[in-house]
């Protein structure tokens, strides 16, 4: 991976890759039972050596997750459904691996995400391994996405996303 103190950090906003990479979630979303449509993707990250921050902005998302490293989030979904959250780091602010449990319209789902931040060049890029499985179905998917950094506006939130400005914190 080279010298890690070359490679700053995850800090910043990062905006998909549609160029490379497995950019498309529909194999993810259709474990989860959901669609897909062509939005911008935007991760805003805030890290340190104990918490992890991450603002989602997608057609599907808009929400800021806060987590504390090591330590499991429940959060409460609608119909008495609970979704377990592990965040953890061997490397923090160069990478992030997030285990979560939930609920979905088909059973229940094992998220793996992980983030890592590598040096293409002299640019750097931000690479998200997503493996989902449907424990009930057995369902797979491994998803590989290319963040690159994002400087400008941001703009606002797809109509189609879910918990729009929502917040969660552990």
């Amino acid at each position: 991976m080279g010298d890690a103190s070359v490679l700053g950090t995850m800090n910043g906003a990062w905006i998909l890759d549609k160029t490379r990479g497995s950019p498309s979630m529909r194999g993810y979303l259709e474990c989860l039972g959901k669609g897909e449509s062509e939005h911008d993707t935007i991760n805003i990250i805030e890290c340190d050596a104990s918490t992890f921050r991450i603002k989602k902005m997608s057609r599907v998302t808009d929400l800021t997750l806060d987590l504390k490293l090591g330590e499991e989030f429940q959060q409460e979904l609608p119909g008495d459904r609970v979704k377990t959250v592990l965040a953890t780091s061997d490397d923090p602010g160069k990478s992030i691996r997030i285990l979560s449990r939930m609920p979905t319209m088909n059973g229940v789902a094992t998220v793996v995400d992980t983030k890592t931040l590598k040096r293409e060049g002299n640019i750097l890029v931000l690479v998200q391994t997503l493996v989902i499985k449907n424990e009930q179905t057995g369902a797979e998917n491994t998803t590989v996405r290319y963040f690159v950094p994002h400087e400008g506006e941001i703009g606002p939130a797809a109509v189609t996303a879910k918990g729009t400005g929502v917040e969660v914190s552990v």
